[in-house]
C-alpha cells in the first residue's frame, strides 16, 4: 500500500474518501529536503510511501526550501495554519505529523560565541569551560533551559490549537533525530554550499576537535530526552525514537566527506537511511493512530 503525498493545492482535486487515514504535516528538512538539487536525496515521508499497510494520504506543509524551518515559524505557514484550524474546509485529519527540533538546536549552537548572555546560546567559550571538561561542560546550562522552555511553550501552543480546534480527536507525531556525525560535509555544491552546521558552531566555539564528536552527542541525546518527554498517550502525543540503535541507522564516519554510510552530508541521510527510520516509523504511526 501507499502513502500519497500531496501539497496544500493539490487538495480540491482530491477524493479525500479513498484514503484510510488523512495526515497534515509540517517540519523541517527531515519532511522536505536536506539537499540541493532535490533530487540528490530524499525525505522521511518520501521514504515512508510503501511503508502503510493501508492506501494513506499525506498534506506535506513542510514545502522544498524549508530547510531550515525553526518550530516558532510554522504559524508562519498559511497552509498549515489553515489546513489546521479552519472548520469550513471541511478537512479532518486523523493525525498530524511533526518534524522539529532539530534544526532549532541548530539554531541555538549557531548564535555567534560573542553573546555575552550564556542564557542565548547553548554553547560555552573557551574561557568559560574547565579544564578536563566533559561533554556536558561544553553546553550552557541557562542557554539550554532557555531552549527547552522555548521547545516546549510552542509544542504546547500546537496541542493547544489542535485541541481548540475542528481537529481536536486528531493524533500528534513526533520523532528523535538519529546521530549525525560532525564533519565538514555541506549540503549543494562546491560553489554554494548549505552548512557544514555543528562542524561549523564547534569550530567557532574553539571546542578541541578531539571533544566534538561527544559535545554532538551530549547535545542530540538532551533533544532526544526533552522530545521523548513530550509523549502522552492519554493526550494522543506520541513520539518515536529514531536513536533506537536496532533501526540501524549507520553514522558516517569522522573525517568523510559528501555521502558516506547513511547520510548524504553532515545532517541530512541519503535515501536508504531514511528508508531504515520510515519502516519502523509506519508501523509505530499504524500501531497508534
Amino acid at each position: 500500500m501507499t502513502l500519497s503525498i500531496k501539497q496544500p493545492w493539490d487538495i480540491p482535486d482530491l477524493d479525500l474518501n479513498g484514503f484510510k487515514y488523512k495526515f497534515l504535516a509540517e517540519g523541517d528538512s527531515w519532511f522536505s529536503i536536506g539537499e540541493n538539487p532535490p533530487w540528490a536525496t530524499s525525505n522521511l515521508l518520501s521514504a515512508m510511501s510503501h511503508e502503510f499497510k493501508k492506501n494513506n494520504l499525506v498534506i506535506n506543509c513542510a514545502r522544498q526550501g524549508d530547510t531550515l524551518s525553526r518550530m516558532h515559524q510554522m504559524w508562519h505557514d498559511n497552509n498549515f495554519t489553515r489546513l489546521l484550524d479552519a472548520p469550513y474546509l471541511g478537512y479532518y485529519w486523523d493525525a498530524l505529523l511533526l518534524s522539529a527540533g532539530g534544526n532549532d538546536l541548530i539554531d541555538a549552537c549557531l548564535v555567534d560565541p560573542a553573546e555575552t548572555d550564556q542564557s542565548k546560546r547553548v554553547l560555552l567559550r573557551p574561557n568559560e569551560v574547565p579544564r578536563n571538561a566533559t561533554a556536558d561542560n561544553y553546553i550552557s546550562g541557562g542557554g539550554w533551559q532557555a531552549f527547552e522552555v522555548y521547545l516546549r511553550a510552542n509544542f504546547a501552543d500546537l496541542v493547544k490549537r489542535r485541541n481548540n480546534g475542528v481537529n481536536s480527536k486528531a493524533a500528534l507525531f513526533l520523532h528523535t533525530y538519529s546521530r549525525i556525525t560532525v564533519r565538514n560535509s555541506p549540503a549543494g555544491n562546491a560553489l554554494f554550499p548549505v552548512g557544514p552546521w555543528l562542524f561549523t558552531a564547534l569550530s567557532k566555539y574553539q571546542v578541541p576537535p578531539k571533544v566534538r564528536q561527544s559535545v554532538a552527542d551530549a547535545l542530540f541525546m538532551r533533544l532526544k530526552t526533552l522530545l521523548l518527554s513530550l509523549a502522552n498517550s492519554a493526550e494522543r502525543i506520541f513520539v518515536f525514537d529514531s536513536q533506537d540503535p536496532a533501526i540501524g541507522v549507520v553514522p558516517a564516519p569522522p573525517g568523510s566527506k559528501r555521502v558516506s554510510n547513511d547520510f548524504q552530508n553532515e545532517i541530512h541521510m541519503t535515501s536508504s537511511g531514511y528508508k531504515k527510520v520510515a519502516t519502523p516509523f509506519a508501523a509505530f504511526i499504524e500501531k497508534n493512530i
